[in-house]
């Protein structure tokens, strides 16, 4: 397997009546879509997660027009997940129209709670009901813990890629 750096793997799984049930959702967490509100409190969720690696965030004032200026950009693919006790984003789901996860992140507070299985599934079903036969995401090949998270929720390895 490739897995210097830079390497990456590309996952994907096909949709079917087995991938649309519900997801399990943990307490306290609420699930809706994105807001320009809510731009500013995404942009922190997602540099905080990635602040180790795993992924990679533009400036702000880079990084928000890039993303909703996207000809695959739609808000209501956008899913963010907050604690209802404290109305915080603590996980996000940003995929394309083209059924293409961009962006998986939980926060450490609220990892181990199936939060990342729970925004996967509800990217599964969403894209099930708009016709899609199959969701696709990039990982970088060393985070093993996000892989095992695919492998969980029934994604495959299709591709390594340099």
């Amino acid at each position: 397997m490739t897995t210097g750096p830079g390497a990456a793997l590309r996952m994907r799984i096909e949709l079917g009546p087995s991938i649309v049930g519900e997801p399990s959702w943990p307490d306290g967490i609420g699930v809706r879509t994105f807001t320009d509100d809510d731009a500013i409190a995404l942009y922190a969720l997602l540099a905080h997660g990635y602040r180790h690696g795993g992924g990679a965030v533009a400036p702000f004032e880079t990084w928000l027009p890039q993303m909703t200026g996207d000809d695959e950009f739609d808000a209501n693919l956008w899913f963010l997940a907050e604690s209802e006790s404290e109305p915080t984003l603590v996980g996000t789901a940003l995929c394309w129209t083209s059924a293409f996860v961009k962006d998986l992140v939980v926060h450490e507070s609220w990892r181990r709670r199936g939060l990342g299985e729970a925004l996967l599934r509800h990217v599964f079903r969403t894209f099930s009901a708009r016709g899609a036969g199959a969701v696709e995401l990039k990982v970088e090949a060393t985070n093993a813990t996000a892989i095992r998270l695919y492998e969980r929720a029934g994604m495959c390895v299709t591709e390594r890629l340099r």
